[in-house]
């Protein structure tokens, strides 16, 4: 008991000593709250904000990991700081870093204003924590920040939306056989958070949640894009998944329908797929930019090679913006203990996401709005 009083205080320290050193952002150690969870630990301005996103954290947590990997995560050994940065002009962004071998220590920031840490920043954060733990080890950063960004606040993944148009038509997309190769943030980070986005989106509605996670975890085990691409959803390689997917956005991001190649989860469909070599993850030519509209993948001219997805394949209710969806009664939640929470945010000042080079800590971060960090990627060169 004595031991476990001594971690409670380290761990409010260092709480403590986080939000002093942030610019601009600090929160007084006099004026801020504490409220311990099963799981986490949070630190805000004041008690009603510090219990909301508490209590909102550990249902995340639960859900989220159901959502995903079809079950809960057993109690983290350590809670999960969380230090709540929350003002009315404030940008939503997040940060969450933890060790990685093995897993743990999880460290958490949101700022926002209390609406978006709590229907954007903190599920985004909660998801980086969930498939940390269930995989053990950090997810290739497309993918990690891309799947974060489905289950943010509908008028987040709006911004993203828009971005990509814009960083497509001016150049700024990344090759997949780099995107889905990165492992630090590039110096132009916003593309890659909107295109991961995009990606993830386009995949996960084809089939769904627990498809797109097996898919990963089979990267994990065996490191090809094109064999893993073509296995779980029938691209031929990660050239052809960008010409599908180019096309899809032509169109405005819709229904994944009938950009789907195959239905793996077919048996007749996932006998007749074989598995290809990982040399086909390189080949990859030609800017990327978006296609005029009205443009098809070539493969899908013709009866006989318009293959489709299963007619489910609609957007999941995790992500619904409906009046029973799962943002509208998590926010209806926490507007029925707060009515101060139901005003419209404003968006301003960003942060840039930290590198994890020279760190034993692994980082993860949410950058809001955009900033253009210079430099170009070698497609364009």
């Amino acid at each position: 008991m004595e031991a476990d009083s001594k971690l409670r205080g380290h761990v409010v320290a260092f709480c403590a000593v986080i939000v002093s050193v942030v610019t601009g952002l600090a929160v007084h150690d006099a004026s801020a709250a504490n409220f311990r969870t099963q799981n986490f630990l949070i630190q805000a301005p004041d008690p009603q904000l510090a219990r909301a996103v508490g209590d909102a954290a550990e249902r995340y947590r639960k859900d989220l990991a159901v959502y995903w990997l079809g079950s809960e995560l057993p109690t983290w050994p350590m809670p999960c700081p969380v230090v709540v940065v929350a003002g009315p002009h404030l940008a939503a962004q997040g940060e969450t870093n933890y060790f990685t071998a093995p897993v743990r220590d999880f460290q958490m920031k949101v700022v926002g204003t209390p609406e978006r840490i709590l229907d954007s920043v903190l599920p985004h954060e909660v998801t980086h924590t969930v498939l940390a733990t269930h995989f053990g080890r950090p997810l290739p950063r497309w993918a990690d920040e891309g799947i974060c960004t489905t289950v943010e606040h509908s008028s987040e993944k709006n911004k993203h939306e828009a971005k990509l148009r814009e960083f497509l038509s001016t150049r700024r997309g990344i090759a997949m056989n780099q995107l889905f190769l990165l492992t630090e943030y590039p110096s132009d980070v916003l593309p890659m958070y909107a295109q991961g986005f995009s990606v993830c989106r386009f995949l996960i509605e084809q089939q769904d949640a627990p498809t797109f996670i097996r898919f990963l975890s089979d990267y994990m085990e065996t490191p090809s894009w094109t064999t893993n691409i073509k296995k779980h959803y029938g691209y031929d390689s990660l050239a052809e998944l960008q010409q599908y997917w180019l096309a899809w956005v032509s169109e405005g991001s819709g229904s994944v329908e009938k950009f789907a190649k195959v239905d793996p989860r077919s048996p007749a469909t996932a006998s007749s797929i074989a598995l290809a070599s990982a040399e086909g993850d390189r080949d990859v030519a030609g800017p990327m930019s978006v296609p005029t509209s009205g443009v098809r993948p070539m493969a899908m001219e013709g009866p006989a090679t318009h293959l489709v997805a299963p007619a489910n394949s609609a957007a999941t209710a995790l992500a619904s913006t409906s009046a029973d969806g799962w943002y509208q009664r998590k926010r209806q939640e926490a507007v029925s203990s707060d009515p101060a929470l139901a005003a419209v945010p404003t968006i301003a000042t960003p942060m840039v996401p930290p590198s994890v080079r020279n760190s034993d800590r692994y980082k993860s971060a949410q950058p809001q709005p955009e900033v253009r960090l210079g430099g170009e990627f070698p497609l364009y060169r």
